[in-house]
């Protein structure tokens, strides 16, 4: 490589380190979109991305995949507990006329959860239909190729993920019908996609003393509660024995409202002031990077989760590398806790940083690295008499590879790329 081209290759590797590790600001996009500070839940949000146009002679042939369900209603007591609340406190004769409003919005949210918590909502689907279009569109080669019609698809076997996938292989179906699906699903599937964690009931339990550690940090309760409740501190009390827990539950219903689209039930916009949002999710997003990704504190444990799933990348991937493979693509459907755990494992800048969990919101954004929807596309060229290249999106955005040199832009050699992940997962094995 002469040095005019070495210095291109520098210079395109730095300026995508900028673009995909850059995190700053997050109390701006908040402002701008209350909607972010929902975090995990906050719905897939596009942000359209620069393309590198492959190396001369590449053409693309082959996808792996690996897609987070789309938008779902909450799940486990976070479905019930804010309406709980919300009830007990009304049936008491506590609530101010905002409290009054404050309980209609919970009440409407609560009733589309109604038999349906957990499971995929409508944008859920749309958001999965639109992710698999623009992945046609990216690169329709892959998906015209006559010699290559099968796809095979993976999914945990629980139903917002059986869902989005349907939703998000008929989309591709629209696209190009003579494609042939061949679906899997079951416990084996779950453990492959979404493993538990190395100590994770250890891992739960730190995860929420960190919460309730900085909610007493950062968060004041004072103004919400005066603005909810009559004042009288004695009947309150008796009702809403721990401010801070009570928040945090209508704080979940406002963000979990995105998803179901609930018509005049904005508790985000209603009912917290910006600088009360930002300190929620400051400390929801530290829970969450300390409980699901490649934290300084647990990352060793989370990240071990996902060795079978690397191993089956490349295992696939090698397959469908071969002479005479019919294969175009490989496509998973499964969790937030199964797509984290693999960037990390992965080392990809930007959702694989390793920080100190209450650090996090200075650089790793929950509503960016893990929103609903959340995928993992790894895109496979090939060029005549030459190795096959591979680039990596993560949420449709050319992400880099932490310590591995590219050919050139974000285009790896796969044999180099292979080597990287067959080291971290020998370098994550124990027990």
């Amino acid at each position: 490589m002469n040095l005019t081209r070495r210095l291109i290759t520098a210079c395109t590797v730095l300026l995508l380190c900028l673009t995909v590790g850059a995190q700053t600001g997050y109390e701006d996009a908040i402002r701008e979109n209350p909607d972010r500070a929902a975090g995990v839940h906050h719905a897939y949000e596009y942000i359209p991305a620069a393309e590198t146009p492959a190396p001369r002679g590449y053409k693309p042939f082959y996808v792996s995949h690996y897609g987070r369900h789309g938008s779902r209603r909450n799940i486990g007591s976070a479905a019930e507990r804010a309406f709980e609340y919300m009830t007990a406190a009304r049936q008491a004769g506590i609530l101010t006329a905002e409290g009054e409003a404050l309980y209609r919005m919970v009440d409407a949210i609560h009733e589309d959860h109604i038999g349906m918590a957990g499971e995929l909502t409508p944008r859920g689907g749309r958001e999965h239909r639109a992710i698999a279009e623009r992945l046609y569109g990216r690169h329709p080669r892959v998906w015209r190729d006559k010699a290559r019609r099968q796809v095979n698809v993976q999914s945990s076997n629980i139903p917002r993920c059986l869902v989005s996938m349907a939703h998000f292989t008929a989309s591709l179906d629209d696209c190009a019908p003579q494609l042939r699906f061949d679906f899997v699903t079951g416990e084996k599937y779950i453990n492959l996609l979404a493993h538990d964690y190395y100590g994770k009931e250890e891992i739960s339990a730190a995860s929420g003393a960190l919460l309730r550690k900085l909610e007493q940090t950062w968060v004041d309760p004072d103004r919400f509660m005066r603005n909810v409740f009559i004042p009288d501190a004695d009947r309150v009390a008796a009702v809403i024995p721990d401010p801070y827990a009570f928040i945090y539950q209508i704080f979940l219903y406002g963000g979990i409202r995105q998803c179901t689209e609930t018509p005049d039930a904005d508790i985000f916009g209603r009912f917290f002031t910006p600088d009360e949002l930002i300190a929620w999710y400051r400390c929801y997003n530290a829970r969450i990077y300390n409980s699901m990704a490649n934290s300084a504190e647990f990352g060793d444990h989370v990240i071990w989760a996902a060795r079978g799933l690397v191993q089956d990348i490349i295992e696939r991937a090698d397959a469908a590398l071969a002479d005479g493979s019919p294969v175009a693509a490989d496509l998973r459907f499964g969790h937030d806790s199964g797509i984290l755990p693999l960037a990390g494992l992965m080392d990809l800048i930007g959702p694989g940083d390793r920080l100190h969990n209450a650090d996090a919101s200075d650089s790793w954004q929950s509503y960016r690295r893990v929103p609903m929807g959340s995928n993992l596309q790894l895109v496979f060229f090939r060029k005549r008499g030459a190795e096959p290249l591979v680039k990596i999106y993560y949420n449709e955005e050319e992400t880099l590879v932490r310590g591995l040199q590219p050919v050139r832009g974000p285009y790896y050699r796969w044999s180099d790329l292979k080597a990287h992940l067959e080291r971290r997962i020998a370098q994550y094995n124990f027990e």
